[in-house]
């Protein structure tokens, strides 16, 4: 009787494993697996060999090293925030080792928390400018990056480029996917400025575009999505009515720094850590411990029905003696 009453025990302790194995992939792993609300980080770059236009002096500076700084903070309070969307705030400034503030952009982007793009909202911005619309990928990639193209946000030309699958690598220790961006001269304003400026002859202002391009690759770590670098080599160039380059507004390589490099690989690492423990060691471990206790508690109850089989036959046997003897 004792053994019954275990098996049974046994058997219903493994359904219940099993049935909550399955919950844990249909209804914890989506409501775990999402970007965060808060999210915070500060990733930081050098620039080499940068070619800077100084408007003020009137003067074209050339081989310069320049600190990047950014910030990436989650805006939880956000009336756009919900269990769907998350708000994250994005600033970038570009200062010259001597000071020199070079360049600064802001945008802030409102994200779908399980795919990781861009979607509409009310309060998504480009430098303050509200009618500005954020698309593609921006701050991560989705979970389970996958090797293919995705479309990349770019802020300085206000549209998403693709973002070319190139390649596995190792970084930091860490297994990363290798994308490219390539973004051909795109005239993103113009300016009115002196002929000199735009390459021009004369004395009088022309009309002249701000021609941008960049190469830049990012490193993604597929399970997390987390960028866990980035390296670009922006070129910002005045070109005149006739066709002529002039002045150099922003060029050179800039290149996330050993820290950010450090700080990524960690990020990426706890992240990853969570979701393999959410999709598939927790249901992995209890969908094998139940498997082992129905086969325990299965095992159990044979053994128990085999002995009662057998107490029966011998409570026969002895009922036949009785009766022949008498």
């Amino acid at each position: 009787m004792r053994g019954r009453a275990i098996g049974l025990v046994l058997l219903g302790l493994g359904a219940f494993l099993l049935t909550g194995a399955l919950a844990v992939r249909l209804l914890l792993e989506p409501a775990l697996v999402k970007l965060p609300l808060d999210q915070k980080a500060s990733p930081t770059a050098q620039g080499t060999e940068v070619d800077f236009f100084s408007i003020g002096d009137q003067e074209q500076l050339e081989g310069l090293e320049a600190d990047v700084r950014q910030q990436v903070q989650g805006d939880p309070d956000s009336k756009a925030a919900s269990d769907e969307v998350a708000v994250w705030n994005f600033g970038s400034t570009i200062t010259s080792t001597d000071g020199t503030l070079l360049n600064a952009g802001t945008y802030r982007v409102c994200l779908d928390r399980r795919e990781a793009v861009a979607v509409e909202c009310d309060v998504d911005h480009i430098d303050y400018d509200d009618d500005a619309p954020v698309e593609g990928l921006t701050l991560t990639f989705p979970f389970g990056t996958e090797q293919q193209d995705y479309d990349v946000f770019n802020s300085t030309t206000r549209q998403a480029w693709p973002a070319t699958f190139e390649g596995e690598e190792e970084l930091g220790g860490l297994d990363v996917y290798r994308f490219q961006v390539s973004i051909p001269d795109t005239v993103v304003r113009e300016l009115e400025v002196p002929a000199a400026f735009a390459g021009a002859d004369g004395e009088d202002t022309v009309t002249a575009e701000v021609v941008y391009s960049n190469e830049r690759t990012i490193w993604v770590e597929p399970t997390s999505g987390v960028i866990v670098t980035s390296q670009e080599t922006p070129n910002t160039v005045l070109r005149g009515p006739e066709g002529t380059t002039g002045a150099t507004i922003l060029a050179g390589t800039f290149a996330g720094s050993e820290q950010t490099i450090a700080d990524g690989v960690e990020r990426a690492e706890d992240i990853r850590g969570q979701i393999t423990l959410v999709k598939t060691t927790l249901p992995l471990t209890m969908a094998l411990v139940g498997l082992l206790l129905l086969v325990v508690g299965a095992v159990l109850l044979a053994r128990t029905n085999r002995r009662g089989a057998h107490r029966d036959d011998d409570d026969w046997s002895d009922t036949r003696e009785v009766a022949q003897v008498g």
